[in-house]
């Protein structure tokens, strides 16, 4: 279709103009800033502030999921950028990069340039890559290692892999896994099994001497290697309906944007795996079935692994979490699907069937992004802007420095209130007695965490609005609707923020007031 020459002066063009697409796009809802974002941002402050590594500054907590994330936020705040704009901007920066390793992995498991360069184009239109892209999370930066571990993996570059894998466990701790299957890939792909367990020695120190700084830190600081994040969303227990459930969930979300991905990496993968163990395709050489399966084990292996983990944890799981398996799926459909027009009797028909596919994929996410995400994070950031946002201004101006806010959305209230914030989900809280698996405590639980804290202020969500409005240590101050907490949340919202009374007198003091 086009010669080598050609091809590289299309993807030298293409390239840089997709990624501006890109870019472009997710930048237009910069605005968008989930609660957890603000979690970072809070530990962020304290930690250039002199207050450690905290989020109520001088109470060390393990709050966050990603150390290597909260590090490189604090540093692009070093620089004198507010923290929210230094998280979102590097956030973006990150997820577009992300984009051109895409490609070039792409291109490492294809070998045809014009096929990686459109499998590019279907992966910059992901409507949850989309969606997290310069919201501050650590989510592009993960996406961003995933892929740079992977391309180095394939490419026999085994130590830059393994550093970029432990750099991967520090944005994101469930992804530990990928060192096993990188060390897997070197044992089953060598020829000297005596070299290959030299190599993977090394790795393994490697690995231990990127993580080991923050493990030995975390340990003495928190009394603990796992994020508090892991520990509160995990359920304990076996509970077959839950995984059932979870499952599900999980299915939702890779089949709302890789559902079609994914049927062409089965049903491509299965005629490949067929094809070839019957050799059917009379030109095929073992040595191309081989380069199918090498290029495909750590890959395929992740795909199973991530999920797996989520479900085995019983964590509920969220369209982010996913995130790191989506370039994989799309990268090896692609691969799968231009495999098996190659070697079949259509082979003129190659890539008009991949141009289709693409067509197919970036229609589905479109609509996705158009008709699901793009509304919902707008309704989102609005919800945001007055509920949350506004209350975490109204303590910091109406309240004493030293009150004790005890809330369950602890983002955005703790970092524009400047208080202290006391976290009924333990997130940041740690000491606090956990409810694990309920979501709006009642009164009792109110009433216990409130004198734990010594709070001067509840601040309660509810479908109800000051639906604890009959406890009598509770004074409502104001209420602030919040519709669609989520994507496919769809109800409505109330919170509520009470004074915590003492008696009846401070009550008909501030109704007077």
């Amino acid at each position: 279709m086009f010669d080598h020459r050609s091809s590289k002066l299309i993807t030298l063009i293409a390239l840089p103009v997709i990624v501006l697409i890109f870019y472009f796009t997710a930048s237009s809802h910069f605005d968008y800033t989930p609660d957890d974002t603000y979690i970072y941002l809070q530990y962020a402050k304290n930690l250039l502030h002199g207050g450690g590594v905290s989020f109520n500054a001088g109470e060390s907590s393990y709050g966050f999921t990603s150390p290597l994330w909260l590090l490189l936020i604090s540093f692009g705040g070093l620089s004198g950028v507010d923290v929210y704009i230094a998280a979102k901007t590097i956030d973006l920066f990150f997820a577009s990069i992300a984009i051109m390793i895409f490609y070039f992995l792409a291109f490492e498991v294809i070998r045809d340039i014009m096929v990686a360069v459109v499998a590019t184009l279907a992966f910059s239109s992901h409507s949850w890559l989309l969606r997290w892209a310069g919201t501050g999370m650590e989510t592009s930066i993960s996406v961003l290692l995933i892929l740079v571990s992977v391309l180095f993996c394939l490419r026999n570059e085994y130590l830059l892999s393994v550093i970029f894998a432990a750099l991967l466990t520090l944005a994101r701790p469930e992804s530990c896994f990928l060192v096993l299957f990188i060390v897997i890939d070197l044992y089953v792909n060598s020829k000297d099994r005596q070299h290959a367990l030299r190599v993977i020695l090394k790795m393994i120190c490697i690995y231990l001497i990127v993580l080991s700084p923050w493990l030995i830190y975390a340990y003495n600081t928190f009394h603990t290697i796992i994020p508090n994040s892991g520990l509160t969303k995990s359920l304990p227990g076996f509970h077959l309906q839950d995984i059932l459930q979870n499952m599900l969930n999980v299915f939702k979300i890779v089949g709302a944007s890789d559902g079609i991905a994914i049927v062409v990496l089965l049903i491509c993968g299965l005629i490949l795996f067929i094809q070839y163990r019957r050799n059917r395709f009379g030109d095929v050489k073992n040595e191309d079935a081989f380069y199918i399966w090498r290029q495909s084990i750590v890959a395929l292996s992740m795909i199973a692994a991530i999920p797996s983990v989520y479900l085995v944890l019983r964590i509920p799981v969220v369209s982010r979490y996913l995130l790191l398996v989506s370039p994989l799926i799309l990268i090896f459909a692609f691969t799968y699907l231009f495999r098996v027009l190659q070697l079949s009797k259509y082979r003129q028909y190659t890539y008009a069937g991949v141009v289709l596919f693409t067509g197919f994929f970036m229609v589905q996410n479109q609509m996705l992004y158009q008709q699901v995400v793009k509304p919902g994070i707008e309704a989102f950031e609005f919800g945001m802007q007055t509920s949350l946002i506004h209350i975490g201004k109204w303590l910091k101006q109406n309240s004493d420095s030293g009150d004790v806010i005890l809330c369950w959305d602890v983002g955005a209230v703790g970092y524009y209130s400047n208080r202290k914030i006391c976290d009924g989900t333990g997130l940041v809280s740690p000491s606090l007695p956990k409810l694990k698996g309920e979501q709006l405590p009642d009164d009792q639980w109110i009433n216990r965490y409130t004198a734990h804290c010594n709070a001067k202020y509840v601040l309660h969500r509810s479908l109800q609005s000051e639906e604890l409005s009959k406890n009598l240590k509770l004074f409502p101050m104001m209420t602030r609707p919040f519709y669609r907490l989520g994507l496919l949340k769809e109800d409505l919202y109330y919170y509520t923020l009470y004074k915590v009374v003492s008696d009846q007198s401070e009550i008909n003091l501030l109704g007077s007031s």
